[in-house]
């Protein structure tokens, strides 16, 4: 940077070469004329030298100091600077520019910049010139490696004498711009996730200003961004929460707590109303105190809604059963009542017709008293089944465990079944398989019901041929085994699309056959929920026109105690039983009936038309025994029973025996309760009859 010594260099001699000329030329003129001429000359060196001195002198100190402060400046810059023409050549560079991009003569500044933003750098060079200020901008330079690097700019006007420049300077930004880009980047990330999520996010200020929602949000309000931001979070929410959640917001600003759970609705712009379960947290974003609260939702409008359906649904459900309990136990006492009203009169037919025939009857009369037996025992049978299905839906079907021998039971329905089948040309077969214990433990009785049931239908749908009844089983964990009864038959056999109706309450296979065969349908319904109770099953096998089985299935344990088998005259069957025995029964026909029964029995008695009556008669009187009919006018047989043992002493003791025409299991129990000792359910059989009393009175207790 020498331009102006340089310059004053070339003044002055050019000064001293035209005096030399000047002064050759004077010596070759005529001598005459030499004088003024080199006077001329002397003076105008004089004027040279002042010129000189005055005034280039000065303006070389001048420019050498600009020259040395302008060197100073731009070695000493920590970024770059160039000087421009018009045309954006490169003039001069600081070191700087010098060291990153090996400027050369001629470059131009766009050699520097990428083909893509020279256009907009000329743009801004453009307007530095034209508006004579400075503009600011950002380019992408190449260094002498290749390298891009990103660059903070400043173009800035600048004239020299008549000539105008652009002064470019300048700062690397490369590191910041990646970090800017960067961050820019996670931004994008972050919307994009936060756009994406199914949850509700809106972020507020302190003062509860929308600063920021996303895309989910939007779309469940149905308005766009722009419309909510800046706006209060209250303005969508319902005017009769915004007091509950202004309080909530000021607790939150206090952190007590930072973080609540609440359920808000939100409203959309058609009135459209969400219920939203919230997360609200209070979020301190910097040093300086900053806060933000985050909402994070999640809409619950629908499984609220599922929930309130539930929940009525439920209540109509516990109507539903509150109803169904309330029908169960008015049809249970229905069937409680019309088992009385209907066993009061058939123990009268019954124990009439027991009576009659054990009396000298010609073989008509026979005939006629053994049809009203029998048709009245079948009427019994029904009203049996319908108050056994009753306790076993009820639940209160009691299953007991006793020991008791299956072959023996299975003996017993041979004989009771063989003449059946026999008279109707039909063979019955019993098998026994050989190595299966024979003493269980189980629910006889209940057995004994189910087999009878499927017995009597073999032999009822079989025309001719056989039926075989047999037993076979295989142990499964000691002692139980798994027992098979197969009742197999040769009859009309069963369709496979009927094989399960015949299961239901009051279905048989074919319409027909209840007109053809009898029966209500309610047999096999009670036999496999009796068996369903034991745990054990009732399966079909059949063929329409080839005969059916039916085989039942129970988990029974092996009893190793065989039982002692009674002799039937250890057993007091027909020894006549003596004592005294109270009556008590309002039914006039029942009267008579049992009074016969007791004659029959060689008991003495004495009636009592009430429970009252009967009170009196047992303080007026000792008896051996109290028969005692439950259901009677002015005092009932409960009421007498507590009042007789109340008094204690003999009273207290005395064995009473319950006479009722409600067969159900919790009037069992009542008796029981009352302090009666037994339990006879109507119609009353002689042979029950005597077995009852003979546990009480079998030996007389008071000598007449």
């Amino acid at each position: 940077m020498n331009r102006p010594s340089n310059y004053l260099r070339f003044v002055t001699a050019a000064v001293i070469t035209s005096s030399v000329v000047v002064v050759t030329a004077a010596i070759n003129v005529d001598h005459l004329a030499i004088w003024p001429a080199l006077a001329n000359i002397v003076l105008l060196l004089v004027l040279i030298a002042l010129l000189i001195l005055n005034v280039v002198k000065p303006l070389q100190d001048t420019l050498s100091r600009q020259s040395v402060q302008h060197r100073l400046s731009w070695e000493h810059m920590s970024g770059i600077a160039v000087q421009l023409t018009n045309n954006h050549f490169i003039l001069d560079a600081n070191p700087g520019f010098q060291q990153i991009f090996a400027n050369e003569d001629g470059h131009r500044l766009l050699d520097f910049i990428p083909a893509a933003e020279r256009t907009t750098v000329v743009g801004y060079l453009q307007l530095a010139r034209d508006s004579h200020r400075m503009v600011d901008f950002e380019c992408t330079l190449i260094d002498q490696q290749g390298e891009h690097r990103r660059w903070a700019l400043h173009a800035k006007p600048w004239q020299i004498g008549d000539r105008e420049y652009l002064l470019l300077t300048g700062d690397d930004i490369s590191k910041r711009h990646r970090m800017e880009q960067d961050l820019r980047a996670e931004q994008h990330r972050v919307s994009t996730y936060i756009d994406a999520m199914q949850t509700l996010l809106i972020i507020c200020d302190r003062g509860g200003l929308i600063t920021r929602i996303n895309q989910q949000a939007q779309s469940l309000l149905q308005m766009p961004e722009t419309q909510l931001l800046q706006r209060p979070i209250s303005h969508i929410v319902p005017a009769h929460h915004r007091p509950q959640l202004e309080q909530q917001w000021q607790q939150l600003l206090r952190s007590e707590p930072t973080s609540i759970s609440v359920e808000y609705p939100l409203q959309s712009s058609s009135g459209k109303q969400f219920i939203i379960s919230w997360r609200i947290t209070h979020v301190q974003i910097d040093s300086q105190g900053q806060t933000e609260f985050l909402l994070a939702g999640l809409d619950i409008t629908e499984s609220v809604a599922n929930r309130q359906a539930l929940e009525t649904a439920n209540q109509r459900i516990r109507e539903a059963l509150n109803q169904a309990e309330q029908a169960n136990r008015s049809k249970s006492i229905f069937l409680a009542n019309m088992s009385h009203e209907i066993r009061t009169p058939m123990s009268g037919i019954l124990g009439a017709a027991e009576l009659l025939l054990d009396k000298n009857l010609d073989q008509e009369q026979r005939n006629y008293i053994d049809i009203i037996y029998k048709s009245s025992q079948s009427l019994l049978d029904i009203i049996n089944d319908i108050l056994d299905l009753s306790k076993i839906e009820s639940g209160r079907l009691e299953v007991e465990l006793i020991p008791f021998d299956l072959n023996h039971l299975m003996s017993e329905l041979f004989q009771l079944f063989n003449d059946q089948a026999r008279n109707k040309g039909i063979t019955l077969v019993y098998q026994y398989q050989g190595e299966l214990p024979t003493q269980w433990l189980g629910d006889a009785k209940r057995i004994r019901q189910i087999l009878t049931n499927l017995i009597s239908n073999a032999i009822k749908f079989t025309e001719h041929g056989q039926v075989t009844m047999s037993v076979n089983g295989h142990a499964l964990n000691a002692p139980q085994y798994g027992i098979n009864i197969a009742i197999n038959d040769s009859g009309i056999g069963i369709a496979n699309n009927k094989q399960e109706d015949i299961f239901s309450p009051f279905k048989q296979a074919d319409s027909s056959t209840s007109r053809h065969y009898g029966g209500t349908g309610l047999g096999l319904t009670i036999s496999r929920k009796l068996a369903n109770a034991m745990q054990g099953e009732i399966a079909v096998q059949s063929q329409l026109g080839q005969g059916s089985t039916f085989t039942l299935t129970l988990p029974l344990i092996a009893d190793h105690y065989p039982l002692d088998v009674v002799a039937p005259s250890e057993n007091h069957h027909n020894m006549p039983l003596r004592g005294r025995v109270l009556l008590a029964e309002d039914n006039s026909v029942n009267q008579r009936v049992a009074a016969k029964m007791l004659q029959r029995l060689g008991l003495d008695y004495e009636l009592a038309n009430n429970g009252e009556q009967a009170v009196k008669a047992a303080l007026a009187d000792p008896f051996d025994l109290i028969l005692m009919d439950i259901n009677m006018p002015i005092m009932d047989g409960i009421q007498a029973t507590q009042h007789l043992r109340d008094m204690g002493g003999v009273l207290g003791q005395i064995p009473i025996v319950a006479l009722t025409a409600n067969a159900m299991l919790e009037d069992k129990q009542r008796c029981l309760e009352a302090g009666m000792n037994g339990f006879i359910s109507k119609p009353i059989r002689l042979e029950q009859l005597r077995e009852e009393i003979a546990k009480h009175v079998a030996q007389p207790r008071i000598n007449h």
